[in-house]
């Protein structure tokens, strides 16, 4: 049986009631964002209401979150992806590509693009509808060049070169091991560029030992561990950031990689 067709006039952000954020989540998302020192416009907050207007009408019948009120969506998907804009706006520059990948609902990426509109973001997610869905969502934002692939990472190199290692920076949130994330980076970032993964508290006990053995594999360091709590009550997150050091040369028919890597100095 085929299956049925995407009906591309539901992915459209018109199709659904607009909702507001307002009250006391949007009084916990200004306090909280200020305690970062991110300043919140009037015009991002209505953004933010589009996005979330949007987010609500396709997740009804496309599985996009299952933290749906106005005070998870502010908490667990804008303010948490916010937690990375400072290291991304230092790490990066306008014009850069960065990228999200696994971005699924949008995020990191809609917020990133949202607040750092001047850099060139891709959404890129290997399922076909997510990626259409976010191809509408990106058009809610200010980021006038920024738009939605889908593939995986390690397809890069031949279902999107124009990516292929050419990425300054790519972000990651709740897209599997980090072990396996380095796997599909390792098509993406470019030598001198970063990967910044957004994870739990789990990552120093559960991923950490595997990721540095991954990292080293595919020619990544890592840079950076960053504890954030979103306020008291939960658990730290941790930006772990890696930085691509070398690339390494390209497997030979039997498998051997020739001649070592090609060593790249750190910034």
């Amino acid at each position: 049986m085929n299956p049925r067709p995407l009906d591309t006039e539901m992915l459209k952000p018109a199709a659904y009631p607009a909702l507001t954020l307002d009250g006391a989540a949007w009084e916990w998302f200004l306090t909280a964002c200020a305690d970062l020192e991110i300043t919140v416009d009037a015009e991002q907050h209505r953004i933010l209401e589009a996005l979330y207007s949007h987010l609500i009408g396709v997740n009804a019948w496309l599985n996009l979150t299952r933290l749906t009120t106005p005070a998870e969506y502010l908490k667990f998907h804008v303010f948490d992806s916010l937690t990375a804009l400072a290291p991304v706006a230092e790490l990066t520059a306008p014009g850069d590509l960065c990228l999200d990948l696994g971005s699924g609902g949008g995020y990191p990426g809609l917020p990133l693009m949202t607040w750092l509109p001047d850099r060139h973001w891709v959404l890129l997610d290997s399922r076909g509808k997510k990626a259409a869905f976010l191809a509408e969502a990106l058009k809610l934002t200010p980021c006038r060049t920024a738009e939605a692939a889908s593939c995986r990472g390690r397809e890069a190199g031949h279902a999107r070169p124009d990516l292929a290692r050419r990425c300054a920076l790519v972000t990651a949130r709740a897209v599997g091991p980090a072990e396996d994330v380095l796997v599909e980076a390792d098509a993406l970032v470019r030598p001198d560029g970063f990967l910044l993964l957004l994870k739990g508290p789990s990552f120093v006990e559960q991923e950490r030992q595997a990721a540095l053995a991954s990292a080293a594999r595919f020619g990544f360091e890592l840079v950076q561990e960053m504890q954030i709590a979103l306020d008291d009550t939960d658990p730290s997150r941790i930006l772990v950031l890696f930085e691509r050091v070398e690339v390494p040369a390209p497997a030979t028919r039997h498998g051997q990689r020739p001649g070592g890597r090609d060593r790249r100095s750190p910034r």
